[in-house]
């Protein structure tokens, strides 16, 4: 990497610092099959629009707000700062777009490096070739991330023109040399069929089919959503829905919307899904955060359902609970939903819970998860700090979708038979994992904690 004299030192220190960080302790992105693994477990992944995270006033305060609202990454734009008109690289630039990685793997962050030639005047597709190589060689150290050569390539690209197929079968041939273990797509817009953009992905070498659909009305229906992404994993590789619609466009004025789309994303076999928000344009000036929390609708109420909290309700009506909220034993003997009935749901797989899906349920202190004891055929305790096993429970509501409130759920072990958690009486006392069979005592209504 040529050094520009006149960067200050500080810029280069900052620099060099992030990559002995990472490679001490780096969060690794790879890919099994047609899906995203995050330190080799196969993981469903969200992501957020976060395009002017270059000139963000605070991304430290941005990416732990993020990451504590369940986002597992962010698509940023290093463009028009990083790469000069000639090819090269702007060191300073350089240096914010290490700090953001460093930064991201700090919190177990995902970045969406997605470069946009046309915003750089005078750069052709050779040297727009070279600075994206450079900049893969730079970030070589980072294994939380993953390169989209071209936003909407064929719409964009040098000169405002698309960026033909040789140019990007070339860059992600030259990225591959660089640093062959890095994740490489090019976008592609509705412009092309979601067929066509999964051939162009294969034709073209790369390893995900990045793809940006129409916005239309019934844009979140699951039939829709299943008809795309069963056309973009026709290549066997991942399926990223990376752009969809957003504010002003139809049937985005509630959360809700968003939410469908996630759940049905995940459901048709897309390895990750971006909210995409107007509000990741612009971060110069206030927080993330606040950008997203001045708009009640959709962006905060979407971004506040991530983490799904929740009450497991017996059939006589008493709430379970963690006694002194996590660290001991559990019982259902309470008739109101106090703190200690308060459950965060987590998928194993990334994302929203689904019917039959694997999940984890921590309780209200934030530290302990319920598990079952000696891996069933005991009691439910809420004794331990990490998931495992026996904290690893099959969740089912027989809806064949999202878990929603009020759904009547079954948990039972990860096991060959399993054991069901059990409400002794229906409810009002002990609570175990050690029936064999699913019956009214083993079902529980989930309200969830808004």
């Amino acid at each position: 990497m040529a050094v520009d004299r006149r960067v200050p030192v500080a810029a280069l220190i900052v620099v060099l610092f992030a990559l002995v960080s990472v490679r001490a302790s780096a969060q690794h992105l790879t890919i099994q099959g047609d899906r995203f693994a995050v330190d080799g477990t196969p993981r469903f992944l969200t992501f957020i629009s976060y395009f002017d995270g270059m000139e963000a006033l605070d991304v430290a305060a941005d990416l732990k707000f993020l990451h504590e609202k369940a986002f597992d990454g962010v698509r940023l734009w290093p463009n028009p700062g990083l790469v000069r008109s000639d090819g090269t690289l702007d060191n300073g630039a350089l240096a914010r777009l290490l700090f953001i990685l460093d930064t991201a793997r700090q919190q177990r962050m995902i970045v969406d490096i997605t470069f946009t030639a046309e915003r750089v005047a005078g750069l052709d597709a050779a040297r727009f070739r070279d600075g994206i190589v450079e900049a893969a060689r730079a970030v070589a150290g980072f294994e939380n991330a993953l390169i989209d050569i071209q936003n909407e390539r064929d719409v964009y690209g040098p000169f405002v023109r698309p960026l033909a197929p040789a140019d990007v079968a070339a860059t992600a041939a030259a990225i591959k040399r660089a640093d062959p273990r890095r994740i490489v797509t090019a976008s592609n817009s509705p412009g092309l069929t979601p067929a066509q953009a999964a051939r162009f992905t294969a034709d073209t070498g790369l390893d995900v089919t990045a793809y940006h659909d129409d916005r239309v009305p019934n844009w979140y229906e699951r039939g829709r959503l299943q008809s795309i992404v069963s056309a973009l994993r026709d290549n066997g590789r991942p399926a990223y829905l990376q752009e969809p619609t957003r504010v002003p466009f139809p049937s985005t004025d509630r959360a809700d919307y968003f939410l469908q789309a996630r759940a049905n994303a995940k459901l048709a076999g897309a390895a990750a899904w971006c909210f995409h928000t107007e509000f990741g344009f612009d971060v110069r000036t206030a927080r993330f955060q606040d950008r997203l929390a001045s708009r009640p609708e959709p962006e905060w109420a979407f971004v506040n359902a991530l983490v799904v909290r929740v009450n497991l309700k017996t059939i006589d009506g008493h709430y379970l609970v963690a006694d002194n909220g996590g660290g001991s034993s559990v019982h259902a003997d309470r008739q109101n939903p106090i703190d200690w009935a308060v459950f965060e749901l987590t998928a194993i797989a990334g994302g929203p819970p689904l019917d039959g899906e694997r999940v984890a349920l921590r309780t209200s202190d934030g530290e302990h998860y319920l598990e079952a004891d000696d891996g069933g055929g005991a009691a439910l305790l809420a004794a331990t700090t990490a998931v495992g096993g026996w904290e690893t429970f099959m969740i089912a509501s027989g809806t064949g979708g999202a878990i929603r409130d009020g759904d009547a759920i079954s948990l039972r072990t990860d096991t060959d038979p399993p054991w069901f958690v059990v409400a002794e009486e229906g409810g009002g006392g002990a609570v175990n994992v050690n029936r064999r069979t699913d019956g009214p005592w083993e079902r529980f209504t989930l309200v969830a904690v808004r």
